[in-house]
């Protein structure tokens, strides 16, 4: 054997030997380690606060039923009578369809079990939305933010004294825009509410992008289960005029996927009638 052979068995034999050789197991973190790991991990928890309860209450069902069974020009005013809906939460109401008079959702609760105090804790929201409408007046709390409901349930009767004063002030064609006839407002299911905030008119601006707390609501209410219900340049398809202060609950999933789907809320509630 060459000199030259020689060297290279030896090359080979040295790189098997070292390739052969197992990897060292990483070690076990050190106590001083996990001691500052523990007291980082508490610095933070301090500097955070103390973290918000997230409740999860019960969401309403999500079977989706593509059903073609509403009828096509519901911006029509007429008094028939709302669909079915795979929950209640989610039933479509417009200028077509509409809920009996006598209809009074079965678990009203001040609004006052979600935190809220004065004459918004006076005001009657369903209890299945108050842990959501309670999360998320702990949120404007933690943004500084002071965010009143003015509206909560209506009944039907309140509802018919709330459209005849706007169409006394606006005339009928510019009332109905304005406002939903007795039967047809979403505030009688109980988890309609309007928001207002300090200093704000009221129903004359742009809440949503005159005020912090607007423009709050308009980009995390959905984390809520709080949609909008009638946003800008929507008439057509919600048969109302935009107002930027009126959100209705559906729950934190229907909430998401109404905010995937791009769809306005009474198009998105339309997949949801089971006709």
């Amino acid at each position: 054997m060459t000199r030259r052979a020689v060297i290279g068995l030896c090359l080979a034999l040295t790189l098997a030997a070292c390739g052969s050789q197992a990897a060292p197991e990483p070690t076990a973190p050190t106590a001083s380690i996990v001691a500052s790991n523990a007291v980082s991990a508490a610095v933070t928890a301090e500097r955070l606060g103390p973290v918000l309860a997230d409740p999860r209450p019960p969401q309403p069902a999500m079977a989706v039923r593509y059903q073609a069974a509403l009828v096509a020009d519901h911006c029509v005013d007429r008094d028939l009578v709302a669909p079915a809906a795979t929950d209640p939460t989610l039933i479509v109401l417009d200028r077509t369809y509409a809920l009996p008079a006598g209809y009074v959702p079965p678990d009203l609760v001040p609004a006052a079990g979600a935190g809220l105090e004065g004459t918004s804790g006076d005001k009657l929201v369903r209890s299945i939305a108050v842990d959501d409408l309670a999360a998320m007046r702990a949120a404007w709390e933690v943004a500084g933010l002071t965010i009143a409901l003015e509206s909560g349930y209506r009944s039907f009767a309140s509802q018919a004294a709330t459209f005849d004063s706007w169409v006394a002030r606006l005339g009928y064609a510019a009332g109905l825009l304005r406002t939903a006839r007795p039967g047809h407002s979403e505030h009688q299911l109980g988890t309609a509410i309007d928001v207002i905030s300090p200093g704000w008119s009221g129903r004359i601006g742009d809440w949503a992008a005159e005020t912090g707390e607007g423009a709050w609501m308009a980009a995390h209410a959905w984390e809520y289960g709080f949609v909008m219900s009638y946003p800008t340049e929507s008439t057509t398809d919600t048969c109302f005029g935009y107002e930027s202060w009126h959100y209705r609950w559906i729950g934190r999933e229907a909430a998401a996927a109404h905010r995937d789907s791009g769809l306005t809320l009474r198009r998105f509630l339309e997949r949801y009638a089971t006709g």
